[in-house]
């Protein structure tokens, strides 16, 4: 009985994949290998793979966004509470939380696409399930961001210094760096207004319900 394995390689040169479509027949005495085996030799010809530094920094930024998406998602749980009941902020923090999660898929698939494996998951839990008002909770999310995206930075350098991989450094700049930028310039900003509204709990009270109502557009101001 024989085995069609198709082992599809991506070998990025200059934007394109390269795929290798290779029959095996495992059931034959000759094919002493094993299916790993087989799948790791196969895999070696590639010689775009990732290499190991930046593989290990990949997968600690994919855990890293993971987490950032859990922070925000305690956010929108912590401000929808009945006791704190600021819609506007649960919904505003709910689409951090997507676009985090969003982030942690595309380091996943661009893993996967560049020939290597996930690991294991090693995501850091939130430390805080409660903020004294909105305006503290923005001032942990502009943290968060902040470490966040000086450690996509980091990951940018050592893909230009150690590992010469220009695919990945593009990778990063078209997916992550701009918007990232972009990002912390909105939370400066709803911090700002947090802080110039008057009145603390009234003014926080009328943000909420523009931003539950869809009348504040951060990127607009």
């Amino acid at each position: 009985m024989r085995y069609l394995l198709f082992l599809n390689l991506f070998g990025i040169v200059f934007g394109t994949i390269s795929s290798v479509v290779d029959f095996i027949d495992l059931d034959s005495p000759s094919q002493s290998k094993s299916k790993r085996d087989v799948l790791v030799s196969i895999k070696n010809l590639n010689s775009y793979n990732l290499d190991e530094t930046c593989l290990y920094e990949l997968r600690k930024q994919m855990n890293l966004e993971k987490h950032a998406n859990l922070v925000y998602r305690q956010m929108s749980f912590y401000f929808s509470s009945i006791n704190v009941t600021r819609p506007g902020f649960s919904k505003f923090f709910a689409e951090q939380a997507k676009e985090e999660h969003e982030h942690f898929e595309k380091f996943i698939n661009y893993i996967r696409i560049r020939g290597e494996d996930i690991d294991t998951f090693n995501i850091t839990m939130p430390s805080k399930n409660k903020w004294i008002n909105a305006a503290d909770a923005i001032e942990d999310a502009i943290e968060l961001e902040h470490t966040v995206t000086n450690e996509i930075m980091r990951l940018h350098r050592i893909a230009d210094r150690s590992c010469k991989d220009v695919h990945l450094m593009n990778f990063l700049e078209s997916e992550f760096i701009d918007e990232q930028i972009v990002s912390i310039h909105k939370l400066l900003k709803l911090a700002i207004l947090l802080r110039t509204s008057g009145s603390e709990a009234y003014g926080e009270y009328q943000i909420d319900r523009d931003l539950f109502q869809g009348n504040l557009n951060l990127n607009d101001l």
